[in-house]
């Protein structure tokens, strides 16, 4: 405060003036008109002055220069963690060695090799970088560092890589790939299939006729599979299905109930009267034609055949009360009685019964 200027003596020796004698600035900064010479201690003393007068018994101060580097450095190695190293903690910091002529370096990590999306040419001036979160577990890291200084960025530097710890936590949960959640006319026997869960090493099925239930499956373990067949289902219900999966950890937390509904009961009517009052003037088997590879086969009560047929349908192909096999010992329009039949079907259907009997009358 109240300088108006400053005169600048510099010289290479103490006291020296030979570089600059009694310069006038007024400012606060001077700059050289060449370069200064390297390796070289130069000696300063800078007077203020105002209108008053000059400032007097100021000290001399000094400093030594050095030339620019004229080298790229070397590369570097990590040092922390080591190249190929596993079970790395997630909290790991990166600590490389120090590299002489380096004035910093620049650090690429990646999930992939050559990769950048965890830090993309981050400058660092030490020799340590800590990342501001955690590492994903279970996961290759790789690491390329790149020293530099004011001659430039050394190439060529080698890509090294470890590998960060297990840890193991509680499973998500799944969800049932077949059946789907809502779907419905479900065969009474089918396969329950879900998505596989990591970390997993095992599943419960809950499964039951109502919300909650457990009356089908109760907290059935069925190891690590991803698939548990169910028969015998009840017909025209909805079943309800919880799958938990589990590890040494525990088990997965709040899993979501689905459900599917089974195919409604096929029911037939066990009577036929061929009148032609179109009530029940041909054997109605409800359902059948869902289930078109079939074969009927109806037998009088000496066991004969008397009727067969293919793709019974309810519609053309029928049984009318009449006979279409023994017709040339008398056999055709059957007269009352009761006669037996059986039904063979290809494939899963939910026909009440296949075996039994039905009563003809005109």
């Amino acid at each position: 405060s109240d300088a108006t200027g400053y005169r600048i003596h510099v010289g290479t020796t103490s006291g020296g003036v030979d570089i600059l004698d009694s310069e006038d600035v007024s400012g606060t900064t001077y700059s050289f008109t060449s370069n200064l010479s390297n390796d070289t201690r130069y000696y300063v003393t800078i007077i203020p002055y105002n209108a008053v007068g000059s400032a007097t018994g100021c000290t001399e101060e000094s400093f030594r220069t050095v030339d620019p580097p004229t080298v790229i450095p070397s590369c570097t190695t990590l040092s922390s963690p080591l190249h190929g190293a596993t079970n790395v903690a997630v909290t790991t910091d990166l600590s490389w060695n120090a590299v002489s002529d380096a004035t910093g370096y620049r650090i690429h990590v990646g999930t992939t090799s050559g990769g950048v999306d965890i830090l993309d040419s981050e400058d660092v001036s030490g020799t340590t970088y800590s990342f501001t979160s955690n590492l994903s577990n279970d996961t290759r890291y790789y690491v390329t560092i790149i020293p530099y200084n004011s001659a430039g960025d050394v190439t060529g530097c080698s890509e090294e890589s470890f590998t960060t710890e297990t840890i193991v936590a509680v499973p998500n949960c799944t969800v049932l790939t077949n059946p789907l959640n809502g779907d419905s006319n479900i065969a009474l026997s089918t396969s329950l299939i879900w998505d596989a869960v990591t970390g997993a090493t095992g599943y419960r099925i809950n499964a039951g006729t109502s919300s909650g239930a457990t009356n089908i499956l109760n907290a059935e373990d069925v190891g690590n599979v991803t698939m548990f067949d169910l028969s015998d289902l009840p017909e025209g219900e909805t079943i309800y299905v919880t799958i938990t999966p589990y590890n040494a950890v525990g088990d997965a937390i709040s899993c979501t109930e689905e459900s599917f509904t089974t195919e409604p009961l096929i029911e037939s009517k066990y009577g036929v009267s061929p009148n032609g009052d179109g009530i029940n003037d041909f054997w109605e088997i409800k359902g059948i034609e869902n289930s078109p590879q079939n074969t009927v086969n109806i037998y009088n009560r000496w066991g004969d055949l008397v009727f067969s047929i293919s793709n019974y349908n309810n519609t053309t192909n029928v049984f009318r009360g009449d006979a279409n096999s023994l017709t040339k010992l008398g056999a055709n329009s059957l007269p009352n009685g009761t006669y037996f039949f059986d039904i063979k079907i290809s494939g899963n259907h939910n026909l009440k019964k296949l075996k039994g009997f039905l009563v003809l009358k005109r």
